[in-house]
Protein backbone atom coordinates (compact mmCIF):
# COMPACT_ATOMS: atom_id res chain seq x y z
CA UNK A 1 0.00 0.00 0.00
CA UNK A 2 3.09 2.13 0.93
CA UNK A 3 4.47 1.36 -2.31
CA UNK A 4 1.72 2.58 -4.41
CA UNK A 5 1.58 5.90 -2.67
CA UNK A 6 4.78 6.72 -3.37
CA UNK A 7 4.69 5.89 -6.88
CA UNK A 8 2.15 8.20 -7.54
CA UNK A 9 3.06 11.55 -9.48
CA UNK A 10 2.15 14.91 -7.09
CA UNK A 11 0.96 16.00 -10.41
CA UNK A 12 -1.26 13.75 -10.93
CA UNK A 13 -3.02 14.40 -7.52
CA UNK A 14 -3.09 18.14 -7.88
CA UNK A 15 -4.93 17.40 -11.26
CA UNK A 16 -7.46 14.49 -9.45
CA UNK A 17 -8.05 17.41 -7.14
CA UNK A 18 -8.57 19.82 -9.71
CA UNK A 19 -11.31 18.01 -11.47
CA UNK A 20 -13.53 17.70 -8.44
CA UNK A 21 -13.66 21.56 -8.29
CA UNK A 22 -17.42 22.56 -10.24
CA UNK A 23 -16.28 24.44 -13.39
CA UNK A 24 -18.91 27.24 -12.13
CA UNK A 25 -16.38 27.90 -9.23
CA UNK A 26 -13.68 28.18 -12.43
CA UNK A 27 -15.59 30.79 -14.09
CA UNK A 28 -16.30 32.80 -11.29
CA UNK A 29 -12.72 33.07 -10.13
CA UNK A 30 -11.85 34.31 -14.09
CA UNK A 31 -14.46 36.76 -14.06
CA UNK A 32 -13.15 37.93 -10.37
CA UNK A 33 -10.05 38.16 -12.45
CA UNK A 34 -10.80 39.82 -15.54
CA UNK A 35 -12.78 42.52 -13.65
CA UNK A 36 -9.71 43.37 -11.52
CA UNK A 37 -7.64 43.45 -15.07
CA UNK A 38 -10.88 45.93 -16.09
CA UNK A 39 -11.56 48.18 -13.28
CA UNK A 40 -7.44 48.84 -13.52
CA UNK A 41 -7.39 49.15 -16.98
CA UNK A 42 -10.32 51.98 -17.87
CA UNK A 43 -9.24 53.30 -14.54
CA UNK A 44 -12.57 53.21 -12.65
CA UNK A 45 -12.68 54.86 -9.47
CA UNK A 46 -15.84 54.19 -8.16
CA UNK A 47 -14.80 52.46 -4.95
CA UNK A 48 -12.32 55.38 -4.07
CA UNK A 49 -15.30 57.83 -4.37
CA UNK A 50 -17.62 55.33 -2.41
CA UNK A 51 -14.95 55.34 0.47
CA UNK A 52 -15.23 59.42 0.05
CA UNK A 53 -18.84 59.13 0.64
CA UNK A 54 -19.48 60.24 -2.78
CA UNK A 55 -18.50 63.79 -1.80
CA UNK A 56 -16.70 64.72 -5.16
CA UNK A 57 -13.23 66.37 -5.43
CA UNK A 58 -12.32 70.39 -4.66
CA UNK A 59 -11.66 72.46 -7.97
CA UNK A 60 -8.18 73.46 -7.86
CA UNK A 61 -7.35 77.01 -8.90
CA UNK A 62 -4.00 77.97 -10.35
CA UNK A 63 -3.33 81.83 -11.09
CA UNK A 64 -1.52 84.28 -10.26
CA UNK A 65 -1.46 86.22 -6.80
CA UNK A 66 -1.90 89.61 -8.14
CA UNK A 67 -4.68 88.88 -10.72
CA UNK A 68 -7.47 91.14 -10.77
CA UNK A 69 -9.10 88.44 -13.40
CA UNK A 70 -9.72 85.60 -10.41
CA UNK A 71 -10.04 88.79 -7.49
CA UNK A 72 -12.97 90.63 -9.45
CA UNK A 73 -14.63 87.41 -11.58
CA UNK A 74 -13.12 84.22 -10.86
CA UNK A 75 -13.58 84.45 -7.04
CA UNK A 76 -17.11 84.97 -7.44
CA UNK A 77 -18.09 82.04 -9.61
CA UNK A 78 -19.71 79.01 -7.17
CA UNK A 79 -19.29 76.41 -9.46
CA UNK A 80 -15.33 76.86 -9.67
CA UNK A 81 -14.92 76.85 -5.76
CA UNK A 82 -17.09 73.65 -5.66
CA UNK A 83 -16.70 70.45 -5.78
CA UNK A 84 -16.99 68.03 -8.92
CA UNK A 85 -18.45 64.77 -8.14
CA UNK A 86 -18.65 62.31 -11.37
CA UNK A 87 -21.84 60.44 -11.99
CA UNK A 88 -21.09 56.92 -10.12
CA UNK A 89 -22.16 54.95 -13.09
CA UNK A 90 -19.33 56.72 -15.13
CA UNK A 91 -16.98 56.63 -12.37
CA UNK A 92 -13.91 56.39 -15.63
CA UNK A 93 -12.44 58.68 -17.90
CA UNK A 94 -12.82 56.16 -20.33
CA UNK A 95 -16.29 55.53 -19.41
CA UNK A 96 -17.40 59.02 -19.66
CA UNK A 97 -15.14 59.90 -22.91
CA UNK A 98 -16.96 56.94 -24.77
CA UNK A 99 -20.38 57.58 -22.99
CA UNK A 100 -19.88 61.09 -24.56
CA UNK A 101 -19.24 60.31 -28.16
CA UNK A 102 -21.41 57.47 -28.26
CA UNK A 103 -25.01 58.87 -26.66
CA UNK A 104 -24.08 62.32 -24.91
CA UNK A 105 -27.46 63.17 -24.48
CA UNK A 106 -27.63 66.58 -26.30
CA UNK A 107 -30.89 68.78 -26.17
CA UNK A 108 -32.64 68.98 -29.52
CA UNK A 109 -32.66 72.61 -31.46
CA UNK A 110 -31.85 73.22 -34.77
CA UNK A 111 -29.39 75.91 -35.68
CA UNK A 112 -29.08 78.53 -38.40
CA UNK A 113 -26.37 78.38 -41.08
CA UNK A 114 -24.57 81.30 -42.07
CA UNK A 115 -22.00 80.98 -44.64
CA UNK A 116 -18.69 82.57 -44.90
CA UNK A 117 -16.12 82.68 -47.66
CA UNK A 118 -12.36 83.88 -46.85
CA UNK A 119 -10.12 85.69 -49.34
CA UNK A 120 -8.33 82.72 -50.35
CA UNK A 121 -12.20 80.97 -51.81
CA UNK A 122 -12.48 78.96 -48.50
CA UNK A 123 -15.95 78.10 -47.05
CA UNK A 124 -16.57 78.04 -43.49
CA UNK A 125 -20.10 77.30 -42.19
CA UNK A 126 -21.31 79.35 -39.43
CA UNK A 127 -24.16 78.09 -37.18
CA UNK A 128 -26.46 80.26 -35.15
CA UNK A 129 -28.44 79.68 -32.01
CA UNK A 130 -30.01 82.83 -31.39
CA UNK A 131 -31.42 83.20 -27.49
CA UNK A 132 -34.87 83.91 -28.68
CA UNK A 133 -35.00 80.30 -29.98
CA UNK A 134 -34.97 78.25 -26.93
CA UNK A 135 -36.61 81.30 -25.28
CA UNK A 136 -39.70 80.96 -27.18
CA UNK A 137 -39.17 84.77 -28.26
CA UNK A 138 -41.37 86.60 -31.16
CA UNK A 139 -37.92 86.89 -33.23
CA UNK A 140 -36.76 83.02 -33.36
CA UNK A 141 -37.38 82.65 -36.93
CA UNK A 142 -34.37 85.61 -37.87
CA UNK A 143 -30.65 83.81 -38.81
CA UNK A 144 -28.30 86.52 -37.44
CA UNK A 145 -28.50 89.25 -34.73
CA UNK A 146 -29.33 92.26 -35.95
CA UNK A 147 -26.74 95.15 -36.86
CA UNK A 148 -27.45 97.09 -33.61
CA UNK A 149 -28.00 94.15 -31.37
CA UNK A 150 -26.10 94.60 -28.37
CA UNK A 151 -26.79 90.97 -27.13
CA UNK A 152 -23.10 89.36 -26.31
CA UNK A 153 -22.24 86.81 -29.04
CA UNK A 154 -20.48 83.49 -27.87
CA UNK A 155 -17.85 82.03 -30.36
CA UNK A 156 -17.45 78.53 -30.17
CA UNK A 157 -14.57 76.69 -31.87
CA UNK A 158 -15.19 72.71 -31.96
CA UNK A 159 -12.39 70.55 -31.53
CA UNK A 160 -10.65 67.78 -33.76
CA UNK A 161 -13.41 66.09 -36.91
CA UNK A 162 -15.88 67.96 -34.59
CA UNK A 163 -18.67 70.26 -35.44
CA UNK A 164 -21.54 71.78 -34.40
CA UNK A 165 -23.45 68.84 -34.09
CA UNK A 166 -21.20 67.33 -32.04
CA UNK A 167 -22.84 66.23 -28.29
CA UNK A 168 -20.94 68.50 -26.42
CA UNK A 169 -20.68 71.25 -28.98
CA UNK A 170 -24.52 70.92 -28.57
CA UNK A 171 -24.56 71.57 -24.63
CA UNK A 172 -22.25 74.40 -24.35
CA UNK A 173 -24.20 76.59 -27.29
CA UNK A 174 -27.88 75.64 -25.22
CA UNK A 175 -26.78 76.32 -22.22
CA UNK A 176 -25.83 79.95 -23.01
CA UNK A 177 -28.27 80.04 -25.51
CA UNK A 178 -30.64 79.58 -22.79
CA UNK A 179 -28.90 81.98 -20.44
CA UNK A 180 -29.76 85.36 -23.09
CA UNK A 181 -27.00 85.20 -25.34
CA UNK A 182 -26.31 84.44 -29.08
CA UNK A 183 -24.12 81.87 -29.79
CA UNK A 184 -21.81 80.54 -33.34
CA UNK A 185 -20.26 77.71 -34.13
CA UNK A 186 -17.49 78.50 -36.17
CA UNK A 187 -16.92 74.85 -37.81
CA UNK A 188 -13.43 74.23 -39.08
CA UNK A 189 -12.72 73.98 -43.15
CA UNK A 190 -14.46 70.74 -44.74
CA UNK A 191 -16.79 70.18 -41.61
CA UNK A 192 -20.31 70.71 -40.96
CA UNK A 193 -21.40 69.51 -44.04
CA UNK A 194 -19.37 72.02 -46.52
CA UNK A 195 -16.58 70.98 -48.93
CA UNK A 196 -13.32 71.97 -49.13
CA UNK A 197 -12.88 75.16 -52.15
CA UNK A 198 -9.24 76.13 -51.73
CA UNK A 199 -6.30 74.28 -51.34
CA UNK A 200 -6.26 74.76 -47.71
CA UNK A 201 -7.29 72.69 -45.28
CA UNK A 202 -7.48 73.51 -41.09
CA UNK A 203 -4.58 71.81 -38.60
CA UNK A 204 -4.45 71.83 -34.84
CA UNK A 205 -2.70 75.45 -35.02
CA UNK A 206 -4.02 77.61 -37.98
CA UNK A 207 -5.76 80.71 -36.45
CA UNK A 208 -6.43 82.94 -39.59
CA UNK A 209 -9.96 81.72 -39.96
CA UNK A 210 -10.67 82.50 -36.24
CA UNK A 211 -8.94 85.56 -37.15
CA UNK A 212 -11.16 86.26 -39.89
CA UNK A 213 -14.47 85.17 -38.19
CA UNK A 214 -13.74 87.54 -35.53
CA UNK A 215 -13.49 90.28 -37.55
CA UNK A 216 -16.16 89.80 -39.68
CA UNK A 217 -18.20 89.50 -36.74
CA UNK A 218 -16.90 92.70 -35.01
CA UNK A 219 -17.82 94.62 -38.84
CA UNK A 220 -21.37 92.90 -38.99
CA UNK A 221 -22.29 93.42 -34.95
CA UNK A 222 -20.19 96.02 -33.46
CA UNK A 223 -22.27 96.88 -30.58
CA UNK A 224 -22.32 93.16 -29.53
CA UNK A 225 -19.32 91.64 -26.93
CA UNK A 226 -18.02 89.07 -28.22
CA UNK A 227 -16.52 85.90 -26.13
CA UNK A 228 -14.70 83.08 -27.09
CA UNK A 229 -14.79 78.64 -25.80
CA UNK A 230 -12.44 76.82 -27.22
CA UNK A 231 -12.74 72.74 -27.26
CA UNK A 232 -9.55 70.46 -27.43
CA UNK A 233 -8.03 70.87 -30.75
CA UNK A 234 -10.31 74.08 -31.38
CA UNK A 235 -9.10 75.16 -27.44
CA UNK A 236 -5.51 75.20 -28.79
CA UNK A 237 -6.31 77.14 -31.52
CA UNK A 238 -8.35 79.72 -29.46
CA UNK A 239 -5.19 79.98 -27.40
CA UNK A 240 -2.61 80.45 -29.85
CA UNK A 241 -4.47 82.99 -31.59
CA UNK A 242 -5.22 85.05 -28.16
CA UNK A 243 -1.24 84.36 -28.02
CA UNK A 244 -0.17 85.85 -31.33
CA UNK A 245 -2.60 88.73 -31.17
CA UNK A 246 -2.38 89.97 -27.76
CA UNK A 247 -4.49 93.23 -27.20
CA UNK A 248 -5.25 93.35 -30.87
CA UNK A 249 -8.60 90.92 -30.59
CA UNK A 250 -12.07 91.85 -29.88
CA UNK A 251 -12.52 89.03 -27.85
CA UNK A 252 -13.45 90.49 -24.15
CA UNK A 253 -12.79 87.38 -22.59
CA UNK A 254 -12.59 83.33 -23.16
CA UNK A 255 -12.28 79.73 -22.13
CA UNK A 256 -10.14 76.56 -23.24
CA UNK A 257 -11.84 73.69 -22.65
CA UNK A 258 -9.51 70.24 -22.65
CA UNK A 259 -6.77 71.71 -24.21
CA UNK A 260 -4.05 69.77 -25.54
CA UNK A 261 -1.19 72.43 -25.18
CA UNK A 262 1.80 70.78 -25.88
CA UNK A 263 1.20 68.65 -28.96
CA UNK A 264 4.86 67.13 -29.44
CA UNK A 265 3.96 65.94 -25.62
CA UNK A 266 0.40 64.59 -26.45
CA UNK A 267 1.78 62.17 -29.45
CA UNK A 268 4.21 60.72 -27.08
CA UNK A 269 1.65 60.16 -24.20
CA UNK A 270 -1.55 59.00 -26.67
CA UNK A 271 1.13 55.46 -27.52
CA UNK A 272 2.54 55.04 -24.02
CA UNK A 273 0.07 52.54 -22.72
CA UNK A 274 -2.02 50.29 -24.84
CA UNK A 275 -5.77 52.49 -24.11
CA UNK A 276 -4.03 55.23 -25.45
CA UNK A 277 -3.07 53.96 -28.65
CA UNK A 278 -6.65 52.61 -29.15
CA UNK A 279 -7.66 56.58 -28.83
CA UNK A 280 -5.14 57.21 -31.08
CA UNK A 281 -6.60 54.72 -33.40
CA UNK A 282 -9.80 56.13 -33.15
CA UNK A 283 -8.45 59.63 -33.48
CA UNK A 284 -6.66 58.33 -36.91
CA UNK A 285 -10.30 56.47 -38.51
CA UNK A 286 -11.88 59.86 -37.73
CA UNK A 287 -9.17 62.06 -39.78
CA UNK A 288 -9.25 59.03 -42.66
CA UNK A 289 -12.79 59.80 -42.79
CA UNK A 290 -12.36 63.81 -43.16
CA UNK A 291 -9.60 62.98 -45.57
CA UNK A 292 -12.15 60.87 -47.37
CA UNK A 293 -14.94 63.32 -47.57
CA UNK A 294 -12.31 65.79 -49.20
CA UNK A 295 -10.11 62.92 -50.92
CA UNK A 296 -10.13 64.67 -54.85
CA UNK A 297 -8.57 67.55 -52.97
CA UNK A 298 -6.10 65.03 -50.66
CA UNK A 299 -4.78 62.93 -53.32
CA UNK A 300 -3.33 65.96 -55.64
CA UNK A 301 -1.87 68.29 -52.66
CA UNK A 302 -0.86 64.86 -50.27
CA UNK A 303 0.09 61.50 -50.00
CA UNK A 304 -3.59 59.52 -50.25
CA UNK A 305 -1.51 56.06 -50.30
CA UNK A 306 -0.17 56.78 -47.21
CA UNK A 307 -3.06 58.30 -45.87
CA UNK A 308 -5.10 55.28 -46.36
CA UNK A 309 -2.14 53.14 -44.55
CA UNK A 310 -2.25 55.77 -41.60
CA UNK A 311 -2.16 54.02 -38.16
CA UNK A 312 -1.39 56.35 -35.71
CA UNK A 313 -2.25 60.42 -35.98
CA UNK A 314 1.05 61.16 -36.52
CA UNK A 315 1.12 59.05 -39.38
CA UNK A 316 -1.66 60.85 -40.90
CA UNK A 317 0.12 64.19 -40.20
CA UNK A 318 3.11 62.76 -41.85
CA UNK A 319 1.17 62.32 -45.35
CA UNK A 320 -1.14 64.86 -44.63
CA UNK A 321 -0.61 67.84 -42.87
CA UNK A 322 2.73 68.07 -43.22
CA UNK A 323 2.41 68.37 -47.12
CA UNK A 324 -0.59 70.77 -47.11
CA UNK A 325 0.94 73.00 -44.12
CA UNK A 326 3.77 73.12 -45.14
CA UNK A 327 6.41 71.75 -42.39
CA UNK A 328 9.50 69.95 -42.61
CA UNK A 329 8.64 67.43 -40.59
CA UNK A 330 5.72 66.08 -37.76
CA UNK A 331 7.87 67.25 -34.90
CA UNK A 332 7.95 70.75 -35.93
CA UNK A 333 4.47 70.89 -37.31
CA UNK A 334 3.61 69.93 -33.34
CA UNK A 335 6.18 72.40 -32.14
CA UNK A 336 5.06 74.93 -34.00
CA UNK A 337 1.48 74.40 -33.53
CA UNK A 338 1.04 74.09 -29.47
CA UNK A 339 -0.29 77.06 -27.55
CA UNK A 340 1.96 76.44 -24.68
CA UNK A 341 4.55 78.98 -26.54
CA UNK A 342 1.87 81.76 -26.49
CA UNK A 343 0.31 81.58 -22.78
CA UNK A 344 2.40 84.27 -21.47
CA UNK A 345 0.83 86.79 -24.29
CA UNK A 346 -2.56 85.76 -24.11
CA UNK A 347 -4.09 89.66 -22.84
CA UNK A 348 -7.47 88.71 -22.47
CA UNK A 349 -9.34 86.65 -19.16
CA UNK A 350 -9.16 83.06 -20.05
CA UNK A 351 -10.27 80.53 -18.05
CA UNK A 352 -9.07 77.12 -18.51
CA UNK A 353 -10.85 73.80 -17.34
CA UNK A 354 -8.93 70.59 -18.39
CA UNK A 355 -9.05 67.16 -16.13
CA UNK A 356 -6.17 65.57 -14.41
CA UNK A 357 -7.43 61.99 -15.74
CA UNK A 358 -8.01 63.40 -19.17
CA UNK A 359 -7.13 60.26 -21.77
CA UNK A 360 -6.36 62.62 -24.56
CA UNK A 361 -4.39 65.26 -23.12
CA UNK A 362 -1.81 64.42 -20.65
CA UNK A 363 -1.85 67.11 -17.65
CA UNK A 364 2.26 66.55 -18.60
CA UNK A 365 1.50 68.61 -20.87
CA UNK A 366 -0.09 71.84 -18.65
CA UNK A 367 1.83 74.86 -18.74
CA UNK A 368 1.63 75.60 -15.15
CA UNK A 369 3.87 78.13 -14.66
CA UNK A 370 3.35 80.17 -17.84
CA UNK A 371 -0.83 80.21 -16.54
CA UNK A 372 0.49 81.39 -13.04
CA UNK A 373 2.55 83.87 -14.06
CA UNK A 374 -0.15 85.63 -16.83
CA UNK A 375 -2.18 87.78 -14.60
CA UNK A 376 -5.31 87.28 -17.12
CA UNK A 377 -5.79 83.59 -16.67
CA UNK A 378 -6.95 81.30 -14.21
CA UNK A 379 -6.77 77.61 -14.61
CA UNK A 380 -9.17 75.20 -13.15
CA UNK A 381 -8.25 71.62 -12.92
CA UNK A 382 -10.63 68.80 -11.74
CA UNK A 383 -9.03 65.19 -10.62
CA UNK A 384 -12.02 63.68 -12.65
CA UNK A 385 -13.77 64.15 -15.94
CA UNK A 386 -12.33 62.87 -18.97
CA UNK A 387 -12.14 63.94 -22.24
CA UNK A 388 -14.90 67.11 -22.40
CA UNK A 389 -17.56 64.91 -20.60
CA UNK A 390 -17.06 65.98 -17.12
CA UNK A 391 -20.59 64.16 -16.81
CA UNK A 392 -22.30 65.25 -12.94
CA UNK A 393 -25.93 64.15 -11.99
CA UNK A 394 -27.39 60.08 -11.46
CA UNK A 395 -29.02 60.84 -14.98
CA UNK A 396 -25.83 62.18 -16.67
CA UNK A 397 -27.82 64.73 -18.67
CA UNK A 398 -25.37 67.25 -17.88
CA UNK A 399 -21.75 68.68 -18.37
CA UNK A 400 -20.07 70.35 -15.34
CA UNK A 401 -17.60 72.75 -17.65
CA UNK A 402 -20.86 73.86 -19.24
CA UNK A 403 -22.23 75.27 -16.00
CA UNK A 404 -18.72 76.48 -15.25
CA UNK A 405 -18.33 78.46 -18.73
CA UNK A 406 -21.55 79.95 -18.64
CA UNK A 407 -21.10 81.08 -15.04
CA UNK A 408 -17.85 82.64 -15.49
CA UNK A 409 -18.91 84.31 -18.89
CA UNK A 410 -21.83 86.17 -17.03
CA UNK A 411 -19.68 87.30 -14.17
CA UNK A 412 -17.28 88.39 -16.52
CA UNK A 413 -19.66 90.29 -18.60
CA UNK A 414 -20.90 92.39 -15.50
CA UNK A 415 -17.13 93.48 -13.89
CA UNK A 416 -14.94 96.11 -15.15
CA UNK A 417 -12.21 93.50 -16.34
CA UNK A 418 -13.49 92.98 -19.70
CA UNK A 419 -11.07 93.27 -22.71
CA UNK A 420 -11.07 96.28 -24.32
CA UNK A 421 -9.34 95.98 -27.93
CA UNK A 422 -6.67 98.76 -28.23
CA UNK A 423 -5.16 100.62 -31.38
CA UNK A 424 -2.08 98.38 -32.29
CA UNK A 425 -0.17 100.37 -35.46
CA UNK A 426 1.10 97.86 -37.27
CA UNK A 427 0.13 94.61 -35.13
CA UNK A 428 1.86 91.66 -35.34
CA UNK A 429 -0.71 88.93 -35.64
CA UNK A 430 2.03 85.90 -35.38
CA UNK A 431 4.92 84.17 -32.93
CA UNK A 432 8.00 86.09 -33.36
CA UNK A 433 9.57 83.20 -34.41
CA UNK A 434 9.68 82.38 -38.38
CA UNK A 435 7.11 79.61 -38.43
CA UNK A 436 5.75 77.10 -41.19
CA UNK A 437 2.43 77.62 -39.88
CA UNK A 438 2.72 81.43 -39.81
CA UNK A 439 3.14 81.37 -43.81
CA UNK A 440 -0.46 79.76 -44.33
CA UNK A 441 -1.25 76.21 -45.27
CA UNK A 442 -1.40 77.52 -49.05
CA UNK A 443 -0.35 75.22 -52.86
CA UNK A 444 -0.08 76.79 -56.20
CA UNK A 445 -0.21 74.04 -58.75
CA UNK A 446 2.20 74.58 -61.79
CA UNK A 447 1.10 73.66 -65.17
CA UNK A 448 3.58 71.38 -65.00
CA UNK A 449 1.87 69.42 -62.64
CA UNK A 450 4.20 70.81 -59.50
CA UNK A 451 3.34 71.62 -56.19
CA UNK A 452 4.87 74.98 -54.64
CA UNK A 453 4.01 76.69 -51.28
CA UNK A 454 2.60 79.72 -51.34
CA UNK A 455 2.48 82.81 -48.57
CA UNK A 456 -0.52 83.64 -46.42
CA UNK A 457 -2.86 86.06 -48.31
CA UNK A 458 -3.08 89.66 -46.51
CA UNK A 459 -5.08 90.06 -43.44
CA UNK A 460 -6.99 92.41 -45.46
CA UNK A 461 -10.47 91.23 -46.85
CA UNK A 462 -9.97 93.37 -49.96
CA UNK A 463 -6.89 92.80 -52.03
CA UNK A 464 -6.13 95.19 -54.62
CA UNK A 465 -3.71 93.09 -57.04
CA UNK A 466 -2.57 96.22 -58.91
CA UNK A 467 -1.27 97.81 -55.50
CA UNK A 468 0.30 94.42 -54.40
CA UNK A 469 2.27 94.69 -58.19
CA UNK A 470 3.40 98.16 -57.38
CA UNK A 471 4.87 97.03 -54.07
CA UNK A 472 6.42 94.37 -55.42
CA UNK A 473 8.35 96.10 -57.91
CA UNK A 474 9.27 98.94 -55.32
CA UNK A 475 10.58 96.04 -53.16
CA UNK A 476 12.43 94.54 -56.01
CA UNK A 477 14.01 97.89 -57.16
CA UNK A 478 15.04 98.04 -52.91
CA UNK A 479 16.54 94.95 -53.16
CA UNK A 480 18.56 95.02 -56.49
CA UNK A 481 19.76 98.85 -55.53
CA UNK A 482 20.96 97.98 -52.20
CA UNK A 483 22.91 94.81 -53.57
CA UNK A 484 24.58 96.80 -56.02
CA UNK A 485 25.08 99.21 -53.73
CA UNK A 486 26.48 97.18 -51.18
CA UNK A 487 28.70 95.02 -53.27
CA UNK A 488 30.16 98.34 -54.45
CA UNK A 489 31.05 99.22 -51.10
CA UNK A 490 32.27 95.34 -50.32
CA UNK A 491 34.35 95.54 -53.50
CA UNK A 492 35.72 99.34 -53.20
CA UNK A 493 37.05 98.04 -49.62
CA UNK A 494 38.29 94.53 -51.24
CA UNK A 495 39.92 95.67 -54.41
CA UNK A 496 42.23 98.69 -54.66
CA UNK A 497 41.58 98.73 -58.50
CA UNK A 498 37.88 99.68 -58.09
CA UNK A 499 38.96 103.11 -56.39
CA UNK A 500 40.08 104.44 -59.75
CA UNK A 501 37.93 102.70 -61.64
CA UNK A 502 34.94 104.62 -63.46
CA UNK A 503 32.30 102.12 -63.22
CA UNK A 504 32.04 102.00 -60.23
CA UNK A 505 31.65 105.46 -59.76
CA UNK A 506 28.02 105.13 -61.32
CA UNK A 507 24.64 105.93 -60.67
CA UNK A 508 21.98 103.32 -60.32
CA UNK A 509 19.35 103.80 -62.30
CA UNK A 510 15.91 104.90 -60.32
CA UNK A 511 13.00 104.12 -61.27
CA UNK A 512 12.32 101.38 -64.28
CA UNK A 513 15.68 101.34 -65.28
CA UNK A 514 16.41 99.66 -62.26
CA UNK A 515 14.33 96.75 -63.57
CA UNK A 516 17.00 96.23 -66.21
CA UNK A 517 20.07 95.70 -64.15
CA UNK A 518 21.73 92.23 -64.24
CA UNK A 519 20.88 90.75 -60.74
CA UNK A 520 24.10 88.30 -61.97
CA UNK A 521 26.87 90.86 -62.07
CA UNK A 522 27.54 90.61 -57.79
CA UNK A 523 27.93 86.61 -58.56
CA UNK A 524 30.25 88.08 -61.78
CA UNK A 525 32.41 90.58 -59.83
CA UNK A 526 32.92 87.84 -57.14
CA UNK A 527 34.34 85.21 -59.35
CA UNK A 528 36.68 87.54 -61.14
CA UNK A 529 38.08 88.45 -57.46
CA UNK A 530 38.51 84.39 -56.70
CA UNK A 531 40.18 84.42 -60.14
CA UNK A 532 42.55 87.06 -59.07
CA UNK A 533 43.35 85.74 -56.09
CA UNK A 534 42.97 81.59 -56.88
CA UNK A 535 46.87 81.16 -57.74
CA UNK A 536 47.93 82.46 -54.41
CA UNK A 537 44.82 80.64 -52.49
CA UNK A 538 46.43 77.27 -54.37
CA UNK A 539 49.97 77.88 -53.17
CA UNK A 540 49.17 78.35 -49.54
CA UNK A 541 46.67 75.39 -49.12
CA UNK A 542 49.16 73.43 -51.10
CA UNK A 543 52.09 74.05 -48.57
CA UNK A 544 49.75 73.59 -45.89
CA UNK A 545 48.63 70.29 -46.82
CA UNK A 546 52.21 69.24 -46.88
CA UNK A 547 53.13 70.80 -43.89
CA UNK A 548 50.50 68.84 -41.65
CA UNK A 549 50.71 65.11 -43.22
CA UNK A 550 54.47 65.40 -43.93
CA UNK A 551 56.21 67.93 -41.25
CA UNK A 552 59.44 66.59 -42.60
CA UNK A 553 58.97 67.99 -45.97
CA UNK A 554 58.03 71.57 -44.57
CA UNK A 555 61.50 73.09 -44.52
CA UNK A 556 62.83 71.66 -47.59
CA UNK A 557 59.75 73.14 -49.92
CA UNK A 558 60.87 75.95 -47.92
CA UNK A 559 64.20 76.37 -49.13
CA UNK A 560 63.31 75.14 -52.68
CA UNK A 561 60.49 78.18 -52.69
CA UNK A 562 61.05 80.55 -50.36
CA UNK A 563 60.64 83.39 -52.92
CA UNK A 564 56.84 82.17 -53.96
CA UNK A 565 56.05 81.56 -50.30
CA UNK A 566 57.02 84.93 -49.01
CA UNK A 567 54.95 86.30 -50.98
CA UNK A 568 51.45 84.27 -49.60
CA UNK A 569 52.67 83.28 -45.93
CA UNK A 570 52.18 86.06 -43.26
CA UNK A 571 55.14 87.71 -41.92
CA UNK A 572 54.62 86.09 -38.50
CA UNK A 573 55.05 82.83 -40.57
CA UNK A 574 58.06 83.49 -42.07
CA UNK A 575 59.73 84.84 -38.75
CA UNK A 576 58.88 81.37 -37.27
Amino acid sequence: MESSNSNSSPYKLLYKAALLIPISHYLYAVSFVFLIFLYNFLEIHFFQDLLHGFRGDLISLTYNSCSEIYEGVASKCQTLHGRYLVTPWLSSPHIQTAFLNFFGRPPVFSYKRQIFLTPDGGTIALDWLMSSAVSGGASHTKNVPLKDDTTPIVVVVPGLTSDSHSAYIKHIVFKIAKSGWNVVVSNHRGLGGISITSDCFYNAGWTDDLRRVVDHLHQEYPQATLFAVGTSIGANVLVKYLGEDGDNTYFAGAVAICSPWDLLIGDRFITRKLVQRLYDRVLTIGLQGYAKLHQTMYSRLADWEGIQKSRRVRDFDNYATCLTGPFETVDTYYRRSSSSTFVGNVSVPLLCISALDDPVCTREAIPWDECRANKNIVFAATRRGGHLAFFEGITANRLWWVKAVDEFLSVLYTSPYMHRRKKVQNPIQHSPLETSIDQGPYMTITEEGMVSAVGSEPTSPIVNESDNQVTAERETRKIVVNTHKSDREDETKADPICETSEPCKQEIPSNHDAKLLDISAPLKRCIQQLSRRSKTSMWLLAYIAVMTTWPMLGPAIFLLFKRKLKSVLPSAWLKK
